[in-house]
């Protein structure tokens, strides 16, 4: 049996000794190392591994479901969820999502799937399973529009009193899109949520317009609030984070407000949103923003969902970070990214897979270098926080014309 863990190299080791976490020393390819990408997972009491990942296929991709109960060492056959085949659209930030009720009982997945009858249209899908013996229900599309329009890039939550939330960047309303002189494109927040476990859904609503065209919205909770943020576009083409608030379960919402004023002028979609997630009462936001020619990953932090403290530099030593992706469990706040070490080959090294914890002090752990590929390249990180300190690490890696690969890479948190 292959050695569990070896320790990762770390970027500010002569900083701080102890990395936050080891990493195995190889990632494994899911789906038996055929084509997928986009893997999320969920993880699930002691040994327990939920995951959801897209596989690209000669009619379009479809979305498969796979268990582990050994912490990720063996897998279940893989099981399509969408009944219609082919219809996933995946890109980036265009990914699917999973998750689990408060009470464990329940999955839920939501999905982007093209629109048979209007070419170029999309719609947001849903469908729910048991988490025990997982059968997939017929899919529903949760956007209320039948236009041919593009209701894309959703973000999705399931709040603690089981409450499902799902948002999108909708495009129902490009014909009155604002044309002045910034790149708005044609798209809106809209949202929807279900109080029954996802039998029926609300009348969509407008949360915000004027919203940057494919940049995923996310959802996080606090002090009993829903907040939702997503990228705004502003005169000047000024593309900066904003958030609303609910707090009524999201039956009402505050106005749009921006969160951190970067002012960052970009005439074009970034496809960067931002993640959000809580540990107790605390909500952390990160983010991507490239204001004054510095790409770099930020985060701050709210207790009643308004008022956000002062921005935070996560990416320090790196060059070209991108695509944050944040999760809590077990008291613990992590973030994952993708970049390259400012100090290799002229700063034009691989682009790798980076993680580091937000400490309950308020401090920073130091950054990990989870993963240079072999060969190809990674995209789209995303992770889970397991029990007794277990970290999960998942990526996209694009191998040239043998296609893309969902990787896995296990950790435990340092002692």
């Amino acid at each position: 049996m292959r050695s569990f863990f070896a320790f990762a190299s770390l970027a500010l080791a002569a900083a701080v000794p102890i990395a936050p976490v080891s990493f195995e020393r190889e990632p494994q390819a899911l789906h038996g190392g055929k084509p997928a990408k986009s893997l999320k997972l969920i993880s699930r009491r002691a040994q327990g591994l939920l995951a959801i990942y897209a596989s690209p296929g000669e009619r379009g991709a479809d979305l498969y479901f796979t268990t582990s109960n050994d912490v990720g060492e063996t897998w279940t056959d893989p099981q399509r969820i969408n009944h219609v085949p082919g219809e996933v659209s995946d890109h980036g930030e265009n990914s699917a999502q999973l998750f689990l009720s408060p009470d464990e009982m329940t999955l839920y997945a939501f999905w982007n799937a093209r629109d048979p009858k209007n070419p170029g249209a999309s719609h947001v899908r849903f469908s729910k399973g048991g988490a025990m013996m997982t059968t997939w229900s017929p899919a529903v599309t949760v956007d209320d529009d039948p236009g041919p329009n593009s209701h894309g890039f959703q973000g999705a939550a399931v709040g603690p009193d089981g409450t499902l939330y799902a948002a999108w960047l909708d495009g129902r309303e490009k014909e009155a899109a604002k044309t002045g002189d910034y790149t708005a494109g044609a798209s809106a927040v809209y949202l929807t949520r279900s109080v029954d476990g996802g039998k029926t859904w609300s009348k969509n609503a407008r949360i915000a317009a004027d919203v940057c065209p494919c940049c995923r919205p996310a959802f996080g909770f606090t002090g009993g609030r829903v907040v939702i943020a997503w990228r705004g576009v502003e005169t000047g083409d000024i593309r900066d984070i904003f958030t609303a608030v609910s707090a009524d379960s999201g039956a009402t919402w505050s106005k749009p407000k921006a969160t951190s004023r970067d002012n960052w002028k970009i005439k074009g979609c970034p496809h960067v949103g931002p993640s959000l997630a809580a540990v107790g009462d605390k909500l952390h936001m990160v983010w991507f923003s490239e204001a004054g020619g510095k790409p770099s990953i930020y985060s701050t932090s709210t207790t009643n969902g308004s008022d956000f403290s002062a921005r935070k530099l996560l990416s320090e030593g790196t060059t070209d970070p991108t695509h944050p992706f944040t999760a809590a469990g077990e008291g613990r706040l992590a973030v994952a990214f993708q970049a390259r070490d400012a100090r290799e080959a002229d700063s034009w090294g691989k682009m790798r897979v980076y993680y580091r914890e937000l400490l309950p002090n308020g401090t920073l752990s130091p950054l990990v270098k989870a993963r240079v590929p072999k060969e190809g390249a990674v995209t789209y990180p995303s992770l889970a926080i397991g029990m007794s300190g277990r970290t999960f690490l998942a990526w996209t890696e694009s191998i040239g014309d043998k296609g893309p690969r969902a990787m896995l890479l296990r950790g435990r948190a340092s002692k």
